[in-house]
């Protein structure tokens, strides 16, 4: 019973250390990346634990640590999201919307010209969409390379005109700043929904960082994807007036989608490991009759993998048709 409570306090003591470490170094750290000299701090704080477990007892030094973590936890509470940051290029705007009526009139929607991922021309431009001529919604889904499971996922919106409208949550970068999953646990980034034509978000993922892109048709009512459009602009033009933000585990790409989502499904979307690692989300959504089930999934996921297709359609203003256009049919020489 000894060594099982010795353990118990020694894990305690352990873990509690290495998160208030985290939380010392990662929380509100910006381009300058991690404070390690805050680390010092949990370290100091590890130290006055053992000391105390070891000069009184483990009672004093599982308390000890976890006063020390409850006064870090209190300290990360007190930075807040702001909009106002020197951010990187090409979240330099966040979107906002206009609705009278069945009219929403976007602000700031992204349509970047690519030459590589780092060489671009930037433009924004603002556009009136008409609930009424919703057409279709496609779940886009683009696998990372290099980390099992991991992936971005975007949702599309089709209108009569042939215009797609793209919404990606993302995290809001500032100038100089790379995104971390760990440090996205403690505070460090905004998230932000980018909006924009699928020749700047799709093609900047399929031909540009050469990621596999699948784009799904969403099967589901007018009705339905006109509810998940208006959703998704009321928690957009939220975040432009009232910032939060991301979590790896909470608050990612994918599970943002998923509260969206429940707008079309017509089961629960229960949150598992597929909305934490979301290279498997299509495999969720066909299981909930998101996206085609006539056929196996590893099917579908070829009939609606783009990449050959964004290739051949590349700077066409015909993009958003082509890649949705029989293989053969996209791949035609470009006269």
């Amino acid at each position: 019973m000894r060594i099982w409570k010795n353990a118990v306090s020694g894990l305690v003591l352990l873990v509690g250390g290495v998160w208030a470490s985290l939380a010392l170094a990662l929380t509100g750290a910006g381009p300058e990346g991690s404070h390690v000299a805050r680390s010092l701090v949990a370290v100091a704080l590890v130290a006055l634990a053992v000391a105390a477990w070891w000069w009184r007892s483990r009672r004093w030094g599982v308390a000890v640590m976890l006063l020390g973590c409850l006064s870090v936890y209190g300290w990360v509470r007190t930075f807040q999201p702001s909009n106002t940051r020197d951010w990187a290029p090409d979240l330099a705007r966040a979107p906002w919307a206009e609705v009278a009526g069945t009219k929403v009139t976007l602000h700031d929607v992204r349509d970047f010209r690519y030459r590589s991922t780092t060489d671009w021309d930037p433009a924004w431009y603002t556009a009136t969409y008409d609930t009424d001529a919703l057409t279709d919604a496609s779940f886009i889904v683009e696998p990372f390379s290099g980390f099992y499971g991991a992936a971005h996922t975007m949702v599309s919106f089709g209108f009569q005109d042939g215009r797609h409208v793209v919404f990606s949550v993302e995290v809001r970068r500032e100038q100089g700043e790379t995104f971390s999953a760990l440090g996205g646990l403690f505070r460090r980034f905004e998230i932000t929904y980018v909006v924009g034509d699928e020749r700047d978000l799709v093609q900047l993922r399929s031909n540009f960082r050469h990621d596999d892109v699948y784009v799904y048709p969403v099967n589901a009512s007018k009705e339905r994807i006109t509810a998940f459009f208006m959703d998704m602009v009321q928690r957009m033009n939220g975040l432009h007036t009232q910032p939060e933000f991301y979590d790896t585990l909470t608050s990612n790409c994918t599970t943002n989608l998923v509260r969206h989502f429940e707008k079309v499904a017509t089961k629960n979307v229960p949150y598992d490991h597929r909305t934490l690692m979301p290279a498997f989300s299509d495999a969720l959504a066909y299981e909930l009759g998101i996206i085609d089930t006539d056929v196996p999934l590893e099917q579908v996921r070829q009939r609606y993998h783009i990449n050959a297709r964004a290739l051949a359609a590349q700077g066409r203003d015909d993009f958003s048709a082509r890649i949705r256009a029989p293989l053969e049919t996209a791949a035609a020489p470009v006269p």
